[in-house]
């Protein structure tokens, strides 16, 4: 099954539809990374809420935990007390960061990270017990205390380099910026943890050196690196805090710690005079620091805010460019579309209603206006109008070319009648000449007889082009006939008409007017069975009455016809056409449909159940009108009709008497 075209609507709504659709999908793709945009940034407030604050809060407890833990180990007698409430403190921003850190919502892979810094840091939790457990036991060194903790930092730490990540670049430049000095800061808190315990004390440990020569050299290079990503006025203010009194007593302590005291001796610097160095400076350290969120959380609004206008001015341009490009398109279609409608209306309305009235009224010789009448079609000033125009310069040469055929068909059939009727003439004559042939001489008898039966049919032959050209025939009666003698009749004038039996003849009379061309039609049908069957099989030749009428049926034992061509024959002889020269090989079929369908006479063929086709010929009531019969006594009692008579004289093959002289002067 083929698949039905598309129509020019379709088509056109098509072609409209992709730019309108192109666009739209070009608007959506601007709206989804604008909210993408404004969503990520929105995210690293939430981040920031959720990981980076409490993730910084749970570092302070523990950085301040293992100060403490440091200073127990460094002297029996430390206040226990407060180590405790530090420690319910540190579990509390670990339950705090657990719980916040629930609620994070980043996607992509820096958020898979994210989350997985974050189970390894509740996971390090268990590690925290057990060096908790040490530090009360006084198990471990203070070195290995200190070691242990700044393991643990490390992982909140991750989480926090993790959770810097923004969808802009400056975000997430300050937040980065942010985590690198918090982890300087983280090195300030690791050389308060091992000096404390150093100053409570009053001597280093084994290895305690080495940690601090390693936590100051990487505080001197680091907190200059870390500033080195500041904004300008940023880096100024850091540089300013460096130079400041704070770090400058810091850096001398931290220089005299490790020139002056030496090590492995004890060390001068008490606990009260190391913190009194170091708690300005970092606390110093720690209010910068403090910005440094807020500035991201401030640029991200910022960014946020500015994404969002520029999403209502394009977003809302976008869709003011939508809709009209929709409404244009639906205009502009809409106008192609019903102007096309109104095209192919008239164009239907031409081809299929006033082309061919015209076309009949001119063939039948009725003069047309067409100027008067012309297609009117208002389509506009572009292509299609041109094509409206061109459709009524059709109907204009349509006209004109029908109006030349429709002449050149009148003086052809002209032409033809004109030929026939002097073949008629001719042939007339030559009638009334054998009709005077001196009878007592057999042979000549037969020889005249033969060439009166020719000349009968060159007279029927004759008549087909009177009947083409649709004129009067000139043969006519002399009065109604009985239907036996018009079918007898009918059968002479066939070549073969010895093979014709006549059977069963139901008594009916012919109306004046319907005699000759009744009796054409039967002889058309009885010559084709002649033709079309073995010259030594008889065609057959019956009538008799039905309720509507008489019906004929003539039956050949011929080669017959196939379905299809039965099928296709029967409708041209129910619905005759026009005359196609063309197709003049049934030229006597089309003469019988011609003559049927001008009398009201039904036509039909079927297969024969004795091979060949019987024709079945279906005369109305109008066209066989009931008769009485004469009835005659034979020698030997029998009662014979007139139709018995004639079917006797057909039998015996007496064509030149079968009928009388007037017969044969009337065809």
């Amino acid at each position: 099954m083929g698949r039905k075209p598309r129509s020019i609507r379709s088509k056109i709504i098509l072609v409209l539809l992709v730019p309108v659709a192109a666009l739209t999908a070009l608007w959506i793709l601007d709206v989804n990374a604008s909210f993408a945009d404004a969503t990520a940034l929105r995210n690293t407030n939430h981040t920031q809420d959720n990981v980076s604050q409490p993730c910084d809060k749970m570092v302070a407890a523990l950085q301040a935990e293992r100060s403490m833990s440091v200073e127990i180990l460094a002297a029996a007698g430390g206040d226990i007390a407060a180590l405790r409430a530090q420690r319910a403190a540190t579990d509390a921003a670990v339950a705090e960061f657990r719980d916040l850190s629930r609620h994070f919502r980043g996607s992509g892979i820096s958020a898979d990270i994210t989350r997985a810094r974050i189970a390894d840091m509740l996971a390090a939790r268990d590690s925290l017990v057990l060096l908790r457990t040490q530090v009360d036991a006084g198990s471990i060194t203070r070195a290995v205390a200190v070691s242990g903790y700044n393991g643990i930092i490390s992982y909140a730490f991750s989480v926090s380099t993790a959770a810097a990540v923004s969808s802009d670049p400056l975000v997430e430049r300050v937040m980065r910026t942010s985590v690198a000095m918090r982890r300087t800061g983280e090195l300030l808190h690791q050389e308060d943890a091992l000096l404390t315990g150093v100053t409570s004390a009053g001597s280093f440990d084994a290895g305690e050196p080495r940690q601090l020569t390693e936590i100051v050299g990487a505080l001197r290079f680091q907190i200059p690196v870390a500033g080195s990503t500041l904004p300008a006025p940023d880096q100024a203010a850091f540089k300013s805090m460096l130079s400041g009194p704070n770090f400058v007593a810091l850096r001398a302590a931290e220089d005299r710690i490790l020139r002056d005291e030496g090590f492995g001796g004890p060390v001068s610097t008490t606990r009260a005079e190391w913190k009194a160095t170091f708690i300005p400076a970092v606390r110093q350290f720690y209010d910068f620091l403090a910005t440094g969120y807020g500035k991201a959380a401030e640029f991200a609004d910022a960014e946020r805010d500015r994404i969002l206008f520029r999403f209502g001015i394009s977003g809302m341009l976008g869709l003011i460019a939508i809709l009209a490009s929709l409404l244009l398109s639906i205009r502009i279609g809409g106008s192609v579309v019903r102007r096309l409608s109104v095209l192919r209306t008239a164009a239907n309305e031409l081809a299929h209603r006033r082309l061919p009235e015209m076309v009949v009224r001119v063939r039948a010789g009725e003069q047309i206006d067409t100027d008067g009448d012309p297609l009117r079609l208002s389509l506009g000033d572009d292509e299609i109008a041109d094509v409206g125009a061109a459709l009524s310069e059709v109907q204009q040469s349509a006209i004109d070319s029908a109006a030349g055929e429709a002449a050149l068909r009148y003086d052809m059939n002209k032409a033809l009648v004109n030929i026939a009727r002097r073949n008629q003439t001719l042939v007339d004559r030559q009638l009334q000449a054998l009709a005077q042939t001196p009878p007592g001489d057999a042979a000549a008898e037969r020889a005249t007889a033969r060439a009166e039966q020719l000349a009968v049919q060159m007279r029927r032959h004759a008549e087909h082009l009177v009947i083409l050209a649709g004129s009067a025939r000139s043969r006519r009666g002399f009065g109604p006939e009985p239907l036996a003698r018009v079918i007898t009749r009918a059968a002479g004038e066939v070549e073969h008409a010895e093979r014709i039996e006549i059977g069963p003849l139901t008594d009916a009379e012919v109306p004046e007017p319907a005699v000759t061309d009744l009796g054409h039609l039967l002889a058309e049908l009885l010559e084709n069975g002649t033709t079309f069957s073995p010259p030594d099989t008889p065609v057959r030749v019956s009538a008799q009455r039905v309720p509507d009428g008489v019906t004929i049926e003539i039956e050949d034992q011929g080669l017959g016809m196939s379905r299809s061509v039965l099928d296709e024959t029967n409708r041209r002889l129910a619905e005759p056409q026009e005359f196609d020269p063309a197709k003049s090989a049934r030229l006597g079929l089309f003469v019988v449909g011609f003559l049927a369908a001008q009398w009201g006479i039904g036509v039909v063929l079927r297969p024969s159940p004795h091979r060949g086709v019987i024709a079945t010929v279906t005369l109305p009531s109008e066209l066989a009108v009931p008769v009485a019969a004469p009835v005659t006594t034979t020698a030997g009692g029998a009662r014979r009709s007139n139709a018995a008579k004639l079917v006797g004289m057909v039998a015996q093959g007496r064509r030149g008497t079968a009928e009388p002289a007037e017969d044969r002067q009337r065809g």
